[in-house]
This record gives C-alpha cells, sequence and structure tokens, in this order.
C-alpha cells in the first residue's frame, strides 16, 4: 500500500508493524499547511496549542520553517509526514529525533544524501516519494531499528537510485521501491535479508527470469510483483470501460492481456516461470 499525506495516520497505527499506541497516547493529529502555499511561523505556532498531539502532517515547509519546525516542535511528535517540501536542502536536524517512529515525506529536488539515522534509535518506518535528486541510499543501513522502508515516485516515474545493497545488512521487515529504475538492477542479495517479509516493486521493473528466480530462493517472501502474473481488468472499446477480465504478465517489457484468446500464453508464461523459481529452490540441495 502507498503511503501518503491521507493515509499516513491510519497506516501508522493499524498496518505497520510495532506496537500500536492507544488513542490516549497519540493524542490529537494534526494538520498544518500554508495558506498560501508557503508556511510561516505563526502558523507552525498553531502546534502549540495542542501539546498532546502525537501525530502531525505539515506542507509548504522552506528550509528556514523547517528548521524552525524541527527545533520548536518536533521532540513532541512520533509520527511525521512532510508534504510539499521540495525545497528542503538541508534535513540533518532529524537526527536529534531519537523518539520519532515514523516519517513520511513526499517530494523533494534539493537533497542528493541521507541524514546520519545512527541516532534515531526509535525510527520504525520511513517512505520517501519524489525524490528527484537522492540516488543513493547509503545510510539507511545506519537505522538502527528500522521496519518498513519505502523508495519511490508517488506522482512522476523518474526516481532512480544506484543500488538497494545498502540495506543488504539491514533487519528490514517491509521493502518497497516504486521508482523508475536501479541503476545496478541486483537483487541477488534479497535471499540474505533474513527479517525481510515483504518486497513490493513494479510488475515490469526487473525481467521474468529474475523475479521467478527470487521467487524460487525465497518462497515466504511476499510482494506485489512476486508472482508470475497479477489479475487486472482491461480496457473494453465496446464500453469505453476497464471491464475486461485480463492479467499483467509480470516482467520487463511484458504486456497486460486478456485472459479471453490468450489462455495458451498465459500458460506458457506461467510454466516458464515456476519452472525457473523451482529449479533455483532446487539449487544447492
Amino acid at each position: 500500500m502507498d503511503i501518503h499525506a491521507y493515509n499516513f495516520d491510519s497506516l501508522a497505527e493499524k498496518e505497520w508493524k510495532y506496537p500500536k499506541i492507544d488513542e490516549d497516547a497519540r493524542g490529537t493529529q494534526l494538520l498544518i499547511k500554508a495558506a498560501g502555499g508557503k508556511l510561516c511561523k505563526d502558523e507552525i505556532d498553531r502546534i502549540a496549542e495542542h501539546p498532546d498531539a502525537k501525530s502531525v502532517s505539515i506542507g509548504g515547509l522552506r528550509q528556514d520553517t523547517f528548521e524552525y519546525f524541527i527545533r520548536t516542535y518536533s521532540c513532541q511528535f512520533r509520527y511525521i509526514s512532510i508534504f510539499d517540501g521540495a525545497l528542503i536542502e538541508d534535513w540533518s536536524l532529524l537526527e536529534t529525533l531519537p523518539e520519532l517512529e515514523a516519517l513520511y515525506w513526499f517530494s523533494n529536488q534539493k537533497i542528493t544524501k541521507l541524514w546520519d539515522m545512527s541516532k534515531n534509535c526509535s525510527l520504525k518506518a520511513l517512505e520517501l516519494s519524489d525524490f528527484t535528486k537522492l540516488h543513493d541510499l547509503s545510510g539507511v543501513e545506519k537505522a538502527p531499528a528500522l521496519e518498513w522502508f519505502g523508495f519511490g515516485d508517488a506522482v512522476w516515474r523518474t526516481s532512480e537510485i544506484e543500488s538497494l545493497r545498502p540495506l543488504k545488512d539491514t533487519n528490514i521487515r517491509r521493502l518497497s521501491f516504486s521508482g523508475k529504475t536501479i541503476r545496478d538492477m541486483d537483487i541477488s542479495f534479497i535471499q540474505q535479508m533474513k527479517s525481510l517479509e515483504v518486497f513490493d516493486f513494479p510488475a515490469n521493473l526487473f525481467a521474468m527470469e529474475e523475479v521467478a528466480w527470487l521467487a524460487g530462493k525465497c518462497p515466504d517472501l511476499e510482494g506485489y510483483a512476486l508472482r508470475p502474473y497479477i489479475e487486472t481488468m482491461v480496457y473494453n472499446p465496446e464500453t469505453y470501460k476497464a471491464d475486461i477480465p485480463g492479467v499483467l504478465l509480470v516482467g520487463k517489457r511484458k504486456p497486460t492481456i486478456a485472459i479471453a484468446g490468450n489462455e495458451k500464453r498465459i500458460a506458457n508464461h506461467v510454466a516458464k516461470f515456476n519452472k525457473i523459481a523451482e529449479q533455483a529452490r532446487n539449487e544447492g540441495i
């Protein structure tokens, strides 16, 4: 499931697999956004009216107001969602938040590297969407308690990263990538991530053979595209609706096709996928 400003609070409490907070502990869930697109300090100071709040979604921050928010109010929050923070260049103050459990950040055009997460000892969930200049995930491995990490695109399909390998020795339980590409296209190390339970990625990101191999090597690993195909509906020119049962074949450059009339093609794809997965399972036995 995608994480964004509108479902952040419900996901933080219901979906993420770490100790939940009862309503008294969560307190008020705040939404702070700029009246004119650029948040001012007076608007941020509305937070002072809600000292029991543990969750905040805040939009319209620039570098100066981001630093003001972090220094003045962020220590009271366990869940922070930042949207429209595209022009912030330095987010190193995030390392001063040892009580922060979950951070979602949508849109940034300036940041090129992660902050030092070694002091974020409570951070369990981190989701970064539409970061146009952040290509290196080195530093994620320093977050001592991280269980859920997501990186990619919510609006524009442009995010590119060098590699997922910085995550190799982490205890992440859920990993999602929804960007344009991973430059080294290496998923061979995923089988070594013993805590990983879910790995989500676009159905057309990797070659079918690579996905099938991973599915065979990690039979208990769940994921949106860790299967031969994904059921969907295809466009019907007679009704102008997507109401024809179809499948999206998993694999780079694989199409979405109607089931009717393509039964043999689908069966051959499934058979090839399953054969590769079975061979991967039997390697080393």
